[in-house]
């Protein structure tokens, strides 16, 4: 069994609870995940807090990097792409 390293004042478990942080698979989740963000960033912060937002950044990053990587090509571009990867 795991324990942390650090003991949890309950705000941790509290903002888990309210929102739990979830790999992002669209925008509108990237929305909400944002303005959950927002709102904490309004209010005092602790080392709960921190890290709840901590976590949240990653997911954030985690969606921005996979979206980047991936990026939305149009019918062309997608033929011209290939059409690029035939003539190497």
């Amino acid at each position: 069994m795991m324990t942390a390293n650090k003991s949890s004042s309950g705000f941790y478990l509290q903002w888990v609870t309210e929102f739990p942080p979830r790999p992002i698979q669209d925008e509108a989740l990237l929305r909400v995940t944002q303005e959950r963000i927002n709102q904490i960033l309004s209010r005092p912060l602790n080392d709960d807090v921190r890290d709840y937002l901590r976590v949240l950044g990653m997911l954030i990053y985690e969606y921005e990097e996979q979206i980047e990587a991936f990026p939305e090509l149009t019918d062309e571009e997608r033929i011209q792409a290939l059409e690029e990867d035939l003539a190497h």
